[in-house]
């Protein structure tokens, strides 16, 4: 089954929503973090002092690192999504410029090869004959023409 591609529309809708999906993580990995901005886990030194924990505090703070260690996931999952909508989004735009330029050539080969813009056209209806009178003028008459002989 072939399923249609995304609209322009719709995957800029997508890759907001999937931006504000990240800020939201964010916030979430920040409420159950704390005033802490990091952790670590070394290994070595928790198995050494193993009998001086408190274990109740520990698994508390350990429930609130997984849960933004999910977070954290979560924000990578959506990201990998966010930057396929984001290579999508970018090739449909340079499409739409690509199509765009080409019509523009298109056109500006079509206005070159028309004639002038008099070319072609029918002369103006007096074209060729003497131009009139003014209304001022007399004709001359036949006998004044005819005695210049």
């Amino acid at each position: 089954m072939s399923t249609m591609p995304l609209s322009l529309d719709e995957a800029t809708k997508r890759y907001e929503s999937y931006s504000h999906n990240i800020q939201d993580s964010i916030l979430t990995m920040e409420s159950y973090m704390g005033s802490m901005t990091s952790f670590s886990f070394n290994m070595p030194q928790v198995i050494g002092n193993l009998d001086n924990v408190n274990t109740v505090t520990e698994e508390i703070n350990l429930t609130s690192y997984i849960k933004a260690l999910e977070e954290y996931r979560r924000i990578i999952i959506i990201e990998r999504k966010r930057r396929a909508l984001k290579e999508i989004i970018e090739g449909q735009v340079k499409a739409a410029d690509f199509k765009m330029n080409l019509k523009s050539q298109r056109r500006a080969q079509r206005l070159s090869q028309m004639p002038p813009p008099n070319a072609g056209q029918m002369p103006p209806p007096n074209a060729g004959q003497m131009p009139p009178r003014n209304a001022g003028q007399i004709p001359p008459r036949n006998d004044e023409l005819m005695s210049d002989e």
